[in-house]
This record gives C-alpha cells, structure tokens and sequence, in this order.
C-alpha cells in the first residue's frame, strides 16, 4: 500500500505505446502530484490494488484487455470502485462509445489528440479533491481517536440497532433478504413499474430434491449448500435486481425494467451454471440443478404484486411437473415455455449481468437526507421544481436509451443540485457578481466531497452550467467536452425554469420550447434538444402544439444552416 507519509497525490496513467505514456507526462507533470504509469490492462489492475491513486487517465484502445474491460474490473472492486477515470480514445467521437465509456463507470471521455488545457484543468479539479479527502481524513481519525471513550457506550447502542435492522429484513443463513421484507419491496417495485409503464419480472426457484441433500449428508452440509446457492445466485443477477429467501429451498428474484426475454435468459444462464458447479465441505460433496419459474407484467397481466408471485409459483410447479432442471414460463393454458415459440434469433441474452456498481441505497438515503432538510427550511417550491427536474431527466434518458442506472446518477445530481442551492442561498437572495456566480459550481463540488460515492454526480454538479459552444464556465468546456449528465441537466432545468417562471401563462411551455430550439447549438446541445423535444412531444401530444413544435423544427434548423455556414467559410 501506498506509505501513509505519502504527501503528494498519485495519477496512473495506462497506455500500451510507451511514447504516448511519454509525451503525455512530460506536457502534463506538475510538482503537486506523481504520476505513475501502467503498459497495459493487467499491469493497471496490479498497480490499483497497490496504491491509492487520485485520477486514472486510461486509454481504450489496447491489446489484450482495453480500457472499457479495465475501468469494468476496477469498477467491480470496492477498493478500488471510487478511483475517478477519465477515458483518453482515438476511436469513432460516435455517441455509442461515449455510451460505453460512461457505462463502464467514466466520469470523462477525452479524444485524441488532447487538449492539455483541458486534461490540466480536469487534472487540477481532482487533485484539489483528492487533498481536500485526504485532509479530511486525516481530521475524521483525529477526531475519531479523540472522542473513542466518550461515544463507545453510543457506538456499541448503534451497531446492536443496525444488527437489529438487518436481522429485521435479512434472512440469517443466506444473508438475503428475507420474505417479510420481500412484501415491501414486491410492492413498491409493481406499483412503481405500472405508473412508469416499465416491465417487470419475477423468478421463482427451487432447488431439486433438496430433502436428499439433509437427509443423506446432513442439514449442516445442506445449510453450506444454501449459503454457496445464494452466492452465486448474487452473482449472476444485476446491483438493481432484488433476490429474497423465500423459504426453505426456494428462492425469487425480482427483475425490475426486464421483459420476458431478458428474464428467461438470465433463468437459463444461472440454471446451465449450476448444472457445472460442485459444493464442497470436508467429506461431503454433492452438485445439484434447480427448476424457475418465470412471470411478468407486460406479458401476463396481474393484478397485484401477489397474483405476479403466483404466476411464478404455477410455472415453477409446471417446470418441476415436467421433469425439473429447467425454466417455465407462465401460460395460462399452454404447459410449453412461452420463450420457446420465439424466433431463434430472438432467443438472446440482452441484459448486462455486470453494469457498473452504484451505491444506490447508501445514495438514496443521503439525498433523503438532504430532501428532508429543504423540506425542513419550507421550500416547497424548490420540491415541485426538483420532481420536474427528475421527470424530464427520466424522459430523456429512456428515449436516449441510456442504462437505467446512468439516468439514475443524472437524477441524482439534479437533487443534489437543486437542495444545495436551496441552501446555499442562491435562488432567492442570489449571487449576483458573476465572479461570485462561477464559483458555484466548485462549491457545489466540494460539498459532495462529503461523499465519496457521489463522484459520478460531482461531475454533473460541476459541469452543469458549461455551454456548447465554449462560452460556459466554470472550465470553457464545449461540445462532446461536456460530461453527458451535464449536457443533459442543463436542456432539463432550463426547461423547468422557463415552465416555472409563469405558471400562470398557459404558454409557458411552448415559449420555453421556442426558447430552447432558438439556444440550441449555443448554449444547449442541438441533438440532445431535438431528443428532448421529440421525447416531450412522444410522452404527451398535447403538450406541445403542433404550430409551436413546427416553429421549434425551423428555428433549430436555421440555426444549425447558419453554424454550418459559418464553418464551411473562410478559414
């Protein structure tokens, strides 16, 4: 590990052509960090376990292991997953790998070549953030050590009561949650999907002919078979699905935004890994296969959260009717797996089984939190504004296709946003000296330093109020230079505060459209503009007129002719 006298912070830099690894430190050394440097994926992944490294600047494009693989795997790791990583490519500027990069857990993506100004400024930014963390660190023990005595009674209090609570919610021998607490969340999940017209899906399992397992070997070997069933079952499932005990030997796992398809193959590829694994304990040994049920909203139309458990309780009895070790779909009044009249080419796994780990409910809580202190200080305003905020995020980020845990942190960081500037002050006596103004950004900033999980939201934060063009601050960033979030959050609030600023005026959506068609390519980013518009006009026809919807087409549209123009002019 990195020597706790270590003062200046570490920059790893990971590319496999040792010129670039070159060139690139020699524009960039600075005296207020080292920089250490990684040949290739592997050698990276070796360096990150062994130093706490303040920035990684990771190039894609790499034989063997690339970058997204690379940023996948640290990303993976709890140690390691807070590392912020700004992806350095000379591949297609195509959104699709922007995609990708912020997928695998970038919180920037630069192409090459680089502009230095640029990666300097983001560089300074990090360092400054990552001596503000150790420097608070250092405090945090400090003071910890100080107060040991006094708050140990406290601390023995508080960790008997989180035991409490996850006794309360947790199954003791697997660790999962238990059934009492599956209610809550079946619950929530199904009333949650059919107000947003999303998908969702259960499965129901059982391990087959457990009884022999405990009968033959012992319910000692058979509670480390659960215990090793409920391991892999963990690992085989995404960070927003919820897997429950639900009894006995039988397991389900709800799969919120996930059709039919997507849950059947996610049942066939745990079911196919468990026929290959063997659980091991001293002289026992057994392997073992297990029979799924498998239900859904959109296809079988329940009426309540319990009827979606039920179908999957018929179809997993069906799957066991039919021989065991093997997935059943509900069918009222077909016993044959619904998935297998598909097309073979449909017949895919489409789901991710890795995205990239977010701490959702550590975040959630926090903002909570934050939420419940605004609310405290009475604006309730500010509250009608942040649930807009969030609406149109969401809007935009489905029609953008964007991972639902990338939307997520968008929205996130628009709470954030708006309950710091609640309480910062500034939308209501405000900070009226522009000087003054471009430093809210970096406060905000520092004020999610509080929390090291919020470093994808700090990049929105700091971001937001950059323009396409360059004419922004805090940084002149433009164009593709903008972190997505921020692109995004921006066309979002600008909206809610153009529809906010006269509730009264029952055009005032339709001036904001105008508003934002006319600063499109300007301020906003045109592509991300006309999505959103599209989007609006998608969710709600009469949202928008069709006069005003035209007039927003043609103003886009002549200004984008007028960009066009002026760069294909004089040089």
């Amino acid at each position: 590990m990195q020597n706790s006298t270590q003062e200046k912070p570490i920059i790893l830099m990971v590319d496999d052509k040792p010129m670039n690894l070159l060139s690139l430190s020699a524009a960039i050394q600075d005296d207020e960090f080292h920089i250490v440097q990684a040949g290739s994926g592997n050698e990276a992944l070796g360096l990150v376990l062994d130093h706490d490294f303040a920035l990684i600047l990771l190039d894609v494009q790499m034989p063997g292991m690339d970058g997204f693989e690379t940023a996948e795997l640290i990303r993976s790791n709890a140690k390691t997953r807070h590392i912020p990583i700004i992806f350095i490519s000379a591949v297609s500027q195509e959104e699709t790998h922007l995609f990708k990069g912020y997928d695998k857990g970038a919180v920037d993506y630069l192409f090459k070549p680089v502009n230095i100004f640029i990666l300097k400024s983001k560089i300074h930014i990090f360092m400054e953030l990552y001596k503000q963390k150790k420097e608070k660190e250092i405090l945090y023990a400090n003071l910890e050590k100080a107060l040991a005595e006094a708050v140990a009674g406290r601390k023995v209090i508080d960790e008997q009561n989180i035991l409490l609570k996850d006794l309360s919610v947790k199954d003791g021998l697997t660790g999962l949650y238990n059934h009492r607490h599956m209610n809550d969340v079946m619950e929530a999940e199904f009333n949650r999907a059919i107000r947003y017209k999303t998908d969702l899906s259960c499965l129901l399992m059982d391990i087959d002919y457990f009884k022999s397992v405990n009968d033959t070997q012992g319910h000692p070997f058979g509670d480390f078979v659960l215990k090793g069933f409920a391991e892999h079952l963990i690992e085989h499932v995404r960070d927003s699905d919820f897997v429950f005990r639900y009894g006995g030997e039988e397991f389900l796992v709800l799969l919120p935004q996930t059709d039919l398809i997507g849950a059947v193959a996610m049942a066939e590829k745990f079911r196919k890994a468990m026929e290959k694994i063997a659980f091991r304990q001293a002289e026992h040994q057994t392997s073992l296969t297990v029979s799924i049920g498998v239900a859904s909203i959109y296809i079988h139309h329940p009426s309540d959260y319990s009827e979606l458990i039920a179908f999957a309780d018929q179809a997993l009895f069906a799957a066991k009717a039919d021989g065991r070790n093997r997935s059943h779909v509900y069918h009222e009044n077909d016993h044959e797996p619904l998935y297998k009249k598909l097309p073979r080419d449909q017949r895919v796994h489409y789901i991710k089984d890795n995205i990239t780990a977010v701490l959702t409910k550590t975040k959630k809580a926090s903002v909570a939190s934050l939420e419940l202190l605004v609310r405290d200080l009475g604006n309730s305003r500010m509250k009608k504004r942040t649930l807009m905020l969030r609406e149109y995020i969401t809007m935009l980020g489905y029609h953008m296709n964007l991972p639902p845990q990338v939307v997520e942190t968008f929205k996130l960081a628009a709470t954030i946003h708006d309950c710091f500037q609640s309480m910062i002050g500034c939308a209501d006596d405000g900070i009226q000296a522009e000087e003054d103004r471009k430093q809210i950004p970096f406060l905000m900033a520092e004020l999610t330093e509080k929390f090291d999980f919020f470093a994808d939201e700090r990049e929105v934060l700091l971001a937001h109020h950059e323009h396409y063009d360059g004419s922004g601050y805090p940084l002149g960033l433009e164009k593709d230079q903008i972190p997505m979030g921020a692109r995004i959050f921006s066309i979002a609030e600008a909206f809610v505060t153009l529809c906010m600023a006269s509730e009264s005026n029952s055009e005032s959506m339709d001036t904001a459209v105008i508003t934002l068609a006319e600063k499109a390519g300007k301020i906003f980013d045109p592509q991300l503009v006309s999505l959103f518009l599209k989007a609006l006009k998608a969710c709600d026809p009469n949202k928008i007129s069709d006069q005003t919807f035209d007039e927003a087409k043609k103003a886009m549209a002549m200004h984008l002719k007028v960009k066009s123009g002026k760069r294909g002019g004089k040089p």
